[in-house]
C-alpha cells in the first residue's frame, strides 16, 4: 500500500504520495513572479529559497479566488526542485490499496489518477505540473464547500506575518516557525504527534532483524532503501504500560540529517498544522514519559514528542562496531 497525504480543493478530495511531501504550512503572502507558468500563483521565500507556488485550483481548471489564512501550502519535492502546492485544507494521511500506474494511460490527465471513489491522486507530480491544459477531462464533483467569510485587511496581515516568518534563515529561527506541522499516530491507547520536519518517511513494517546485546527498547534493525536503520519501540523506551490492543505494523523513520532511525506505531492517524504557542504543558502524572522528551499537549490529549531530543539521545544509536 502507498501512504498518501489527503487534502481538498474546492471540496474535491485529492491526494499526493506522502514520500514526495516535505511539510505542510499555513498560507503566506505570495510574491508576484515574471513570466507565465501554468498554474503559477507566485513565489514564496522559504528560509532564503525562492519556491514557486502552484495553485491547484488553476491546475484543475476551477474558479480562482484570493488566498485565505485557512489555506495551506504543501511543500513537495517532485524531483530535485522544491515546489509549493496551494490547497484548501489537509485531511490527513491515508493508505491507498490502489495500484499507482507508472505512467498515464490516456484516460486521465498526465500524472493524475481519477479513482472510482471520486478522488484525484496525483501520483506523478512532475508530469502533472508539466502537462498541458486538461479541461477535456471531467473532474469528480466536489462537496460544495463554502468559502469562509474573512476580513481582507486582517487576512492580509496574517499572510504577510507568516511570509516574514518563513523568509527568515533557518539558523535564525532554529528551524521553528509560528506554526508547526504534526504527524499523529496511535500507540496502544494513546495518540502521539511528531513534527513532520523530522519525519523522512512512513512505511508498513515487513521484517525486523533482532540484534543481540542491545537495550530492550531497540526492537532490531531493518533495511530501508538499502540503508540499515535501528527500530525503536517507544513503549519500552518510555516504560509505557502495554495496555490496549496494539499492532505495531508501521515504522516512522525519523532523521535530523545526521542520525536516522525508526520508531514503531500502530497506525498513522492524521497530519495537520498547529500554532506552536498553543501546546499545553504536560502534567507529569498523565504519562511516564520524561519531560525532556515532550513538547506539550495539543487537542486536549495528543502528546507532542520532541523529536530533536529523541534523535539526540546517544542511547538510541546502535554502535555496530561494538561486539
Amino acid at each position: 500500500m502507498t501512504h498518501l497525504l489527503s487534502f481538498t480543493v474546492e471540496g474535491i478530495t485529492c491526494a499526493l504520495p506522502l514520500a514526495e511531501t516535505r511539510q505542510v504550512i499555513g498560507m503566506v503572502e505570495l510574491r508576484p513572479e515574471t513570466g507565465s507558468r501554468r498554474g503559477g500563483a507566485g513565489t514564496m521565500n522559504l528560509h532564503g529559497r525562492t519556491v514557486p507556488v502552484y495553485s491547484l485550483r488553476r491546475l484543475l481548471g476551477l474558479a480562482d479566488r484570493p488566498p485565505l489564512p485557512t489555506d495551506v501550502l504543501i511543500i513537495a519535492y517532485p524531483s530535485r526542485e522544491c515546489v509549493a502546492l496551494w490547497a484548501d485544507r489537509v485531511r490527513g494521511v491515508q493508505e491507498s490499496p490502489a495500484e499507482l500506474p507508472p505512467e498515464t494511460d490516456g484516460t486521465s490527465p498526465p500524472g493524475m489518477l481519477l479513482t472510482e471513489d471520486g478522488e484525484i491522486i496525483i501520483y506523478d507530480l512532475d508530469a502533472f505540473l508539466a502537462a498541458e491544459e486538461a479541461a477535456q477531462y471531467p473532474l469528480p464533483a466536489g462537496t460544495g464547500e463554502l468559502t469562509p467569510p474573512y476580513d481582507a485587511g486582517k487576512a492580509g496581515e496574517i499572510l504577510a506575518e507568516r511570509a516574514r516568518a518563513f523568509a527568515r534563515p533557518e539558523e535564525e529561527t532554529g528551524g521553528e516557525t509560528p506554526f508547526t506541522e504534526l504527524l499523529t499516530f496511535r500507540l496502544a491507547d494513546q495518540e502521539y504527534a511528531i513534527k513532520t520536519q523530522y519525519i523522512r518517511e512512513v512505511f508498513i513494517m515487513h521484517e525486523i532483524t533482532p540484534v543481540p546485546g542491545v537495550p530492550g527498547f531497540i526492537a532490531g534493525i531493518c533495511a530501508v532503501r538499502g540503508e540499515i536503520i535501528s527500530v525503536v519501540d517507544l513503549r519500552a523506551l518510555f516504560s509505557i504500560p502495554k495496555r490496549g490492543l496494539t499492532d505495531l505494523n508501521r515504522v516512522i523513520v525519523l532523521s535530523d540529517g545526521t542520525v536516522t532511525f525508526g520508531i514503531l506505531a500502530d497506525y498513522i492517524t492524521d497530519i495537520y498544522i498547529r500554532p506552536t504557542d498553543q501546546f499545553s504543558p504536560v502534567e507529569p502524572e498523565t504519562t511516564p514519559i520524561e519531560q525532556r522528551y515532550l513538547l506539550g499537549v495539543t487537542d486536549g490529549s495528543v502528546l507532542v514528542l520532541d523529536a530533536a531530543a529523541i534523535l539526540a539521545d546517544p542511547a538510541l544509536v546502535i554502535d555496530q562496531t561494538r561486539k
